[in-house]
């Protein structure tokens, strides 16, 4: 079973998650890249504001194409409770994701807030079968056990999928 981590991240945290995940179930990653290239300033100011907006950013790459996988994830910052506009776009970049099997996660400095709510009903709406989601602190990120859940939730879609 193929499994296909989609990401974005500015400062590492989302990145770390979603590398240990693709160590622990052998999945293939997709960065996403906003094109924007924010200065840190500029994350929180222009960014912030249009994760609130539920913006699509310019990235690369333009267009994702998960045909080839079983099993999706995707992977975002919390920028002002919602995810990025990076996100934003690649989910709306997605191609042949109805019906895959998903899972989602976040990494924040606090709360997520409505973060993973808002990505698994874009999800949803683009057709994918959204199975869970995993909140992270930025200090979850570097612990591998605190990605547990995360690669145990993967998993757990993957078991299903042979069942089925």
């Amino acid at each position: 079973m193929s499994v296909c981590i989609i990401y974005h991240s500015e400062t590492g945290n989302t990145r770390a998650v979603a590398e240990q995940l693709a160590a622990a179930t052998g999945g293939d990653l997709v960065a996403v890249r906003d094109l924007a290239n924010y200065s840190k300033v500029g994350m929180y100011l222009k960014g912030a504001r249009r994760a609130m907006r539920k913006d699509l950013a310019s990235i690369e790459p333009a267009t994702i194409d998960v045909s080839g996988y079983d099993i999706v994830v995707v992977g975002t910052p919390v920028w002002a409770g919602s995810p990025t506009p990076a996100v934003n776009a690649a989910v709306a970049a997605l191609r042949n994701i109805e019906g895959k099997p998903t899972v989602v996660f976040c990494t924040s400095g606090g709360s997520p807030r409505k973060t993973l709510d808002t990505l698994k009903a874009m999800l949803a709406g683009r057709g994918a079968d959204v199975r869970g989601a995993v909140p992270l602190t930025a200090r979850d990120a570097k612990k591998p056990e605190a990605v547990k859940p995360l690669v145990d939730l993967v998993r757990q879609s993957r078991k299903e999928m042979v069942v089925r």
